[in-house]
């Protein structure tokens, strides 16, 4: 009778992951769009206003895929949604993004606003401290859309590839498939994406969780918009 279920339990094809990719594609595509049209006179409310939608947007995603999890009896589990060592896994996506942090305010100090465009160029002690409040700020607004990224390319489709392929091969083919989906050949974006899907795989494989890439994944972004490109600059 096991053996029955196991046997009839339905798989994810490539087919499937194709369609999951559209409707990724669609939703930030509404999202920018709306960014784009809709716009107010003042610009922190512009700003506010597209951290909105863009949690709404992405909790409508993150919604349809775990009933699309549904369709094919994967577990929360499965997919790297459990909580059993979240305060381990949390110190350990924060220790790898600290790095990141840190490097990324040595440049805002280093670099000229002809070349970045943050939120906050910092110059003293005063603007560090401010920088440090809108990022706490833009961390808790981007923990929503950071999962939901994290959600397919990690909890689905390196699911997906590891499943099909192997650990190893998966590993390779699921981050060049993130690469690839950016649909950005600069070799600039290309490398930064690949070290990102890099950092996040191993975080997800090595933790069996999605909390600790989810954290990486915030405060990679977090980061570029406080220190180096704000909200309407982002260049890749």
């Amino acid at each position: 009778m096991t053996e029955e279920k196991t046997n009839s339990k339905e798989k994810m094809t490539i087919i499937d992951l194709i369609k999951l990719q559209l409707i990724w594609y669609l939703t930030n595509f509404l999202i920018i769009f709306c960014q784009n049209y809709i716009q107010f006179e003042l610009p922190y409310f512009n700003d506010l206003y597209q951290i909105i939608f863009k949690v709404i947007g992405r909790s409508f995603f993150i919604s349809f895929l775990l009933y699309w999890t549904t369709i094919y009896n994967l577990s929360f589990e499965e997919l790297g949604i459990k909580f059993k060592n979240f305060l381990e896994d949390f110190e350990i996506g924060l220790e790898f993004s600290l790095f990141l942090l840190l490097g990324i305010i040595i440049i805002n100090l280093s670099i000229s606003e002809k070349i970045i465009h943050p939120l906050v160029k910092i110059s003293n002690l005063t603007e560090l401290t401010l920088s440090l409040f809108y990022f706490g700020i833009v961390v808790i607004s981007y923990l929503i859309p950071a999962f939901s990224k994290e959600l397919l390319y990690r909890g689905l489709l390196f699911y997906y590839f590891k499943d099909k392929l192997g650990a190893k091969l998966g590993f390779i083919v699921s981050n060049l498939y993130y690469v690839v989906s950016y649909l950005d050949l600069r070799p600039g974006s290309i490398i930064i994406h690949l070290l990102v899907g890099i950092i996040t795989t191993y975080l997800y494989y090595k933790t069996e969780s999605l909390i600790a890439s989810t954290i990486f994944q915030t405060i990679y972004q977090a980061s570029l918009i406080v220190y180096l490109f704000s909200f309407s600059n982002w260049p890749f």
